[in-house]
């Protein structure tokens, strides 16, 4: 889907937003006062805050993986984008009712890595484990279920481990799965 600027306020707005409240008390029209833009606006491309909040996870993930060339470089991009951005995902983690974004993560990493093994040779050890296995599906799931845990794991932490070593935790969690 191509993001129009319209969306990209909306995506916007609700992350700055996500900078100091929790996403169980942001409102449709906080955001769309935040972005400037009309109610109306926010529902020809949002069915509501949630659907809003899979759409800004989903482009925000998208934009880490590609920006790293082997999975290896994926998990580093993401931890860092993890680490630069504690108080959204804090806010985000706090939330009680709608409470899905690990699973929201889980889903949208493993859609991810799935797409990434569709764009033929490659010599990442992940890549490689998905293309030769029984189930790639399964397997992009218990990729990203060990990054999204091992997240899950720091921030429950309150992120007391350093970056690099959660990093190189993460990398080589996965690389054994891959073997």
């Amino acid at each position: 889907m191509r993001v129009t600027r319209t969306v990209r306020d909306f995506q916007n707005a609700l992350l700055a937003l996500l900078q100091k409240n929790s996403f169980d008390h942001l409102t449709v029209d906080q955001i769309c006062n935040e972005a400037l833009l009309h109610r109306s606006s926010f529902y020809r491309y949002f069915n509501d805050k949630y659907d809003l909040l899979e759409q800004t996870m989903g482009a925000q993930i998208s934009q880490i993986a590609d920006s790293g060339d082997s999975e290896e470089d994926v998990i580093k991009q993401f931890v860092l984008y993890i680490d630069g951005h504690k108080e959204i995902i804090r806010h985000l983690a706090s939330s009680n009712s709608h409470s899905s974004l690990y699973t929201e993560m889980l889903q949208i990493f493993s859609q991810v890595i799935l797409d990434r093994c569709k764009h033929g040779k490659t010599s990442d050890p992940v890549i490689l484990a998905l293309q030769h296995s029984e189930n790639p599906e399964m397997m992009a799931y218990v990729f990203s279920g060990s990054i999204i845990g091992a997240f899950y794991w720091w921030q429950k932490n309150n992120y007391n481990v350093p970056t690099e070593e959660l990093i190189n935790f993460a990398k080589q969690s996965v690389l054994s799965l891959a073997n």
